[in-house]
């Protein structure tokens, strides 16, 4: 069995919606409840699912932007989900994080040389020297020009900058990245070779990425395994070509039925689902997908479906297994 770089057991993340006149919480969001997976050194996990079910909660949570409600987060054995800031700083020297956004994750006051320059100072090269040449050496890394590192934010691309921002995640040589939706703000040609650089920065500097996207086509692309997540649960894991190939959850088959195909003449049928997603802070008793579900029963109701194993690697909540 390969090493786990990554352990979530349990997690759940809630934000407070509605508060007593005393202060006391009354109601929950729960964007994130109870789910478990692991990834291994140098594997890609895909993290899929509509919009607000919980997939950059899930990321912000595990590099503990947001403090976990409940549940244990594990990397490289060491639990980090109580840790203090001075902890949580050598932690940051292996697992690091890139946003969404570029333009909103850099400073506009700060030249993209001195934006890694000062990561590096934080994590202790003190020596300007030393700092402005590897700022130039992650650079080129990432395919910029060490002449730009003193131009600002404003001056590059969308594309240029989601590069200063993985150039800037690699500053402390990490063995995590947690990519929150990296290429959803981009174009798609540009899409594509940010997608080819962070593919070939795993082979070449034995990374291990938690990959969380709504783009399927993309997922497949880079991931060795992939986790599907419904309303704050996990519902379905497997390798990523099992996953395409035979989807197993109710929820999975809908998702994997609405990707384009290029070829024509290979349509398939489309699984369109009935009604909304229900509300994070009133979700169904069972699982979670009973209401959108044509296969639900009286046991859906009644209780909530387990991770079950039904292939290598293949595991799926849903009491039809």
């Amino acid at each position: 069995m390969a090493a786990e770089i990554l352990a979530v057991k349990g997690l759940k993340k809630y934000f407070t919606f509605r508060r007593s006149w005393l202060g006391r919480s009354l109601e929950y969001v729960k964007a994130v409840d109870g789910i478990d997976f692991h990834i291994n050194y140098g594997e890609t996990l895909g993290l899929v699912g509509e919009s607000g079910c919980g997939k950059s909660t899930t990321g912000r949570t595990i590099i503990r932007l947001l403090a976990p409600t409940e549940g244990e987060i594990f990397f490289e054995g060491q639990n980090i989900t109580h840790l203090g800031k001075k902890q949580l700083r050598q932690v940051y020297k292996h697992m690091q994080l890139i946003f969404q956004d570029p333009y909103a994750s850099l400073s506009p006051r700060m030249t993209v040389g001195d934006a890694l320059s000062e990561v590096l100072y934080i994590h202790g090269m003190k020596n300007g020297v030393q700092r402005r040449e590897k700022t130039q050496e992650l650079l080129e890394i990432v395919g910029i020009r060490k002449e730009e590192m003193d131009k600002y934010p404003h001056e590059f691309s969308g594309g240029q900058r989601q590069r200063v921002v993985i150039a800037r995640a690699l500053a402390v040589n990490p063995k995590l990245i947690i990519c929150d939706e990296p290429v959803s703000a981009l174009d798609v040609s540009i899409q594509a070779q940010i997608i080819n650089l962070l593919m070939d920065l795993k082979n070449r500097l034995k990374l291990a990425y938690l990959f969380i996207s709504h783009d399927l086509r993309v997922v497949r692309h880079v991931s060795d395994r992939v986790a599907v997540m419904y309303l704050g649960k996990i519902v379905e894991t497997a390798p990523t070509e099992e996953l395409f190939r035979e989807p197993a959850h109710p929820y999975s088959k809908a998702l994997l039925s609405v990707i384009p195909l290029l070829r024509p003449g290979n349509d398939r049928k489309k699984l369109v689902l009935e009604g909304e997603v229900p509300s994070p802070i009133n979700p169904p008793s069972g699982c979670r997908f009973r209401t959108r579900c044509k296969y639900a029963a009286n046991k859906c109701v009644e209780s909530e479906p387990d991770l079950k194993c039904i292939g290598r690697q293949h595991f799926v909540a849903c009491h039809l297994y």
